[in-house]
């Protein structure tokens, strides 16, 4: 990004290959200290799409970023899902589950929002930094379970989850906070069907929740839309 001279915008990059680092982690604590200074004459426009969590990393206290990032990928590498995956990031993290909201208030927040998860919960999509929690630390002890790596966690993250509230911030503390769904799997198949229809063509959406890995021979099946009477891939 080119910026202007004195430019008041600061960018920091961080996360590559969708992994958080030392810059990502930079970027977090410029955000925390940011909310964490705001008044009720403030307004925070976050910004969410996919990829968040990795450009948030936030750990709690004593955990490292190499110790969550290593969990995180053992859980990927054992087939645990995205949802799996951001409700045991957002567990062990400051900002995640609703935790920037909180360090925002009494500020105004209104975070604009692309989705990458089907359904767009609101509170798994990059985690959920402005969203309350559906989750509590009994789903993130059972997803550990579930992969075989609650007995080899590390000694900075049993300590966290030991000491982590048995149930979700109430939704009636994020008042302060608007969530806005702008773009989404679902936005984007009803828009493609309304442009075929506009073309003259009956279109149906097959479904709006297929999800998995995909490899390169599955591609043409899961974009397949009917239309008409052909099937077009």
């Amino acid at each position: 990004m080119l910026l202007k001279p004195h430019s008041k915008i600061q960018v920091i990059e961080g996360a590559k290959n969708n992994l958080p680092d030392a810059e990502a982690l930079k970027g977090a604590v410029a955000i925390q200290e940011l909310a964490e200074g705001l008044t009720a004459d403030d307004l925070l426009l976050v910004l969410i799409s996919g990829g968040g969590s990795a450009l948030l990393p936030a750990p709690i206290p004593p955990i490292l970023l190499e110790e969550k990032e290593k969990l995180t990928k053992m859980l990927a590498s054992r087939g645990a899902a995205i949802q799996e995956l951001n409700i045991v990031r957002k567990t062990l993290s400051v900002l995640k589950g609703g935790g920037l909201a909180q360090l925002a208030h009494p500020a105004q927040v209104v975070s604009l929002i692309l989705s990458d998860v089907i359904g767009d919960p609101v509170d798994i999509i990059a985690s959920g930094p402005t969203a309350a929690s559906s989750h509590s630390v009994q789903d993130c002890l059972q997803i550990l379970t579930k992969y075989n790596l609650l007995h080899s966690l590390p000694k900075s993250v049993q300590t966290v989850l030991s000491s982590s509230p048995t149930k979700p911030t109430a939704p009636e503390n994020y008042s302060h906070v608007s969530n806005i769904i702008l773009g989404s799997n679902t936005l984007a198949l009803e828009e493609a069907k309304r442009q075929a229809e506009g073309l003259g063509y009956a279109a149906l959406v097959l479904s709006a929740a297929v999800q998995g890995e995909v490899g390169r021979d599955d591609i043409p099946s899961l974009c397949s839309v009917r239309v008409g009477m052909n099937e077009v891939q």
